[in-house]
């Protein structure tokens, strides 16, 4: 089919999903802590390797059993929607898809003691062949069955650039509330393509599982792709993102209660929270969810920032608990992740939801979600507990899946990114 001067609207064509696929981001092992992994020199980045630069990604996590283990590393390429590829490793890697970890160093003056585990990727022994979704696997004494945590990466190629924008809904009913994203892809470097042969996937700020999904475009002009449906890429725009300042487990900050030293260690107790869906919006500068790993009385935060055991609460309206609902502490602090571990437990006699996690010293962002036991609506994700305002500040990441005819695997050809903020 010739694609010059082509202009197809592909009605009834479009298919949207979220990104179903099943936990890639997991902890095996309780006693494994602040789990980071992000381009080298970029903290707050989402997990990225282009194939062109090879920057590596720098991994790090910390073993509250503070004795060594050893403990090995792999990686495995995966789909699109989260499967694994039929592709041998050495189809896709350079190398040896077994390595240990022999980075580590022990933690000091902290009470909690812990052992600092790090190391980089690509390196040396191990560099990517092929561009797509990845999942490293962590695990001890070079047996892939005893995993200790995984973690999704991707490694994309500059093929397809992207252009995207961030503007409000046409709906009404969203426009204030929730933001919607149009893309084009350019592909005039791809041969023979047919526009089923991409997939479109958009994440906002770091919520991987919550991923929108198109696999038609809505025009087709030339050796442009265009994504601009009306009903696809919206997202709740949600508010800022709470915050909790832990730096000092000394000096209480604005959103702690009171800090409680033990002979184990520290208790830290969360100013408790309700629903801010009625507040009133005010722009300030957050993380989009993540959190930053910091001190403000050591110089080594990854050695010397201590451990503290912090308890969220949550007062739900009339402290009654939500029908046919769960509520969920969501952000980096809980992995993304809408599970077991994320979910709050409502305690009928004092009438609230409380959460008790372990955090290391550092400045943290949050939100409460709330999902449905039936059909949940990630669309309606904060409109009881945080409220959602157009103005909101949020980062968006667009990847290209291609995958040519014969092919075994889908390719990430091309990817970019935009803020909220940039048409302002």
């Amino acid at each position: 089919m010739r694609r010059s001067c082509l202009f197809i609207f592909f009605t009834g064509l479009l298919v949207f999903s979220a990104f179903a696929s099943p936990n890639l981001d997991k902890v095996y092992d309780s006693s494994i802590k602040t789990i980071l992994i992000h381009p080298m020199g970029n903290s707050q980045g989402l997990p990225i390797i282009s194939i062109a630069s090879m920057t590596p990604l720098s991994i790090s996590f910390d073993d509250l059993k503070a004795n060594y283990q050893n403990y090995y590393y792999s990686v495995t390429l995966l789909n699109e929607d989260g499967s694994p590829s039929t592709l041998n490793s050495f189809d896709y890697l350079q190398g040896f898809n077994q390595n240990r970890i022999t980075s580590f160093a022990v933690s000091s003056i902290s009470i909690q003691p812990y052992y600092h585990y790090q190391f980089q990727f690509p390196n040396e022994n191990c560099q990517p062949k092929q561009s797509g979704n990845y999942v490293l696997k962590v695990y001890k004494d070079a047996n892939p069955q005893s995993l200790v945590f995984t973690r999704r990466f991707f490694v994309v190629e500059d093929q397809a650039p992207v252009i995207a924008t961030v503007q409000e809904p046409f709906d009404g009913n969203i426009s204030r509330t929730h933001q919607k994203l149009n893309c084009v892809i350019d592909t005039k470097k791809l041969n023979y393509l047919q526009p089923d042969q991409l997939t479109v996937k958009v994440i906002q700020n770091y919520r991987l599982d919550d991923a929108r999904v198109m696999h038609q475009p809505t025009f087709v002009r030339g050796n442009l792709l265009e994504y601009n449906n009306e009903n696809d890429f919206i997202f709740p725009a949600g508010k800022e993102a709470r915050w909790l300042d832990i730096q000092s487990l000394r000096l209480v900050s604005d959103r702690v209660q009171k800090i409680e030293p033990t002979l184990t260690g520290t208790n830290v107790y969360v100013k408790p929270d309700i629903s801010r869906a009625e507040g009133v919006y005010y722009n300030f500068k957050d993380l989009n969810g993540n959190f930053l790993i910091a001190n403000t009385e050591s110089l080594n935060s990854d050695l010397q920032n201590d451990y503290a055991t912090v308890f969220f609460t949550y007062i739900p309206p009339n402290r009654l608990p939500f029908v046919g609902q769960h509520l969920y502490l969501e952000g980096a602090l809980t992995n993304n992740v809408l599970e077991t571990d994320a979910e709050m437990k409502f305690d009928p006699a004092k009438g609230v939801y409380q959460k008790k996690l372990v955090l290391k010293q550092g400045y943290y962002n949050y939100n409460y979600i709330l999902r449905e036991d039936k059909n949940p609506d990630p669309l309606q994700d904060f409109s009881q507990t945080e409220g959602d305002h157009w103005e909101t500040e949020n980062n968006y990441t667009i990847l290209v899946y291609y995958r040519p005819p014969g092919a075994r695997h889908d390719q990430i050809i091309g990817w970019g990114t935009v803020n909220s903020k940039q048409n302002w």
